[in-house]
């Protein structure tokens, strides 16, 4: 799970594969050295809601004010 807080006080939660969570990170990292793109495309995947084939939420490294991973188990 990531939780991201905007500076404006948005927060939004994704719930993504560990893959996914650590793209983020690397992208994140780059960024912050000042490498690499300036938004990140993270992918709703279940949280798809609507008639669309899918959809993606742009986060923007400058918006961003800070994030949290966690992780849980889940049970098949």
């Amino acid at each position: 799970m990531l939780t991201v807080t905007f500076i404006n006080g948005t927060e939004k939660e994704y719930d993504l594969p560990r893959t996914e969570v650590d793209a983020f990170l690397n992208w994140y990292d780059a960024r912050d050295a000042g490498r690499g793109p300036g938004s990140y495309a993270i992918d709703k995947h279940t949280n798809n809601k609507g008639p669309f084939k899918k959809r993606k939420d742009y986060v923007v490294f400058d918006k961003i004010l800070n994030f949290e991973v966690s992780e849980y188990t889940t049970t098949e």
